[in-house]
């Protein structure tokens, strides 16, 4: 898209373009420029402005960083076996408990939540945590509204729920993100994508999958603090965020708070 922006949205000197165009988001960087979004968007010159938050996250969060290995295989290639599901429910379990729910727990794909959820429902039922799991039919704006008027709601969601939700305070005091979100690699459009920064010479990992993946942990990490009275924790239950190199991209992507590994 971004050589079609550039000529009718965002190209200067010409007819069809606006005269002043103003992007604003707390996601635009993927780290501490604009240089991700100006290549996907076509912007060649524009000024920049990187602004502080309104938010003290140094008061208002903590973000968790359990660490643990799998046994068997790697993460990447075995992410779904019997050994990480029975860690991941336990990871689960112990961080709802700290915040008696109010909690999304985010998820990169429905195969993954639908098996953590069933595994969960007993325990949730049994410790009177009102459930709600995306893709039971119900639409994501009156999910959004139950767990608003829950008192330990727990929802369970994929993409349509890192971004673009907004629940003020108690309700919402914990965000679990179970896997950092990276794109499904062998999606028609993401290899076409890889397979174009390929060509040229670039690496499509560092030039796309991961600045991707960065701004949509930041949208992710972001539904937890909407206000300046919103309080809780953020759970990255992700091994690769403190084992990888790129894990320390996520982090540099963040801003500054109480961290507990």
């Amino acid at each position: 898209m971004g050589p079609i922006l550039k000529q009718n949205l965002f190209g200067r000197g010409t007819l069809q373009c606006a005269p002043t165009i103003i992007l604003t988001s707390a996601t635009l960087t993927t780290g501490e420029d604009f240089s991700y979004l100006r290549g996907r968007l076509g912007i060649e010159d524009a000024d920049e402005l990187i602004l502080d938050s309104p938010f003290d996250y140094e008061k208002q969060v903590t973000l968790h960083l359990p660490q643990w290995t799998p046994r068997r295989g790697g993460f990447e290639t075995r992410p779904y076996d019997e050994e990480h599901l029975e860690i991941l429910i336990d990871q689960i379990r112990l961080y709802l408990k700290k915040t008696n729910g109010k909690a999304f727990v985010l998820f990169t794909n429905y195969a993954l939540m639908n098996q953590t959820y069933e595994a969960l429902l007993p325990w949730l039922v049994e410790n009177q945590m009102e459930s709600f799991k995306q893709g039971n039919g119900i639409p994501r704006h009156q999910m959004v509204e139950a767990f608003k008027k829950s008192s330990n709601g727990v929802l369970f969601g994929t993409d349509s729920f890192w971004s673009g939700v907004d629940v003020r305070g108690e309700a919402l005091s914990n965000v679990i993100i179970t896997k950092l979100p990276f794109a499904v690699p062998d999606h028609p459009v993401i290899e076409a994508r890889c397979e174009q920064i390929q060509a040229r010479g670039g690496e499509p990992f560092w030039e796309y999958s991961l600045p991707q993946a960065v701004m949509k942990f930041k949208q992710g990490f972001g539904r937890l603090i909407r206000t300046k009275n919103d309080k809780g924790i953020v759970v990255v239950l992700d091994p690769r965020i403190l084992t990888k190199q790129y894990g320390k991209n996520f982090l540099k992507a963040l801003p500054s708070c109480k961290i507990i590994i």
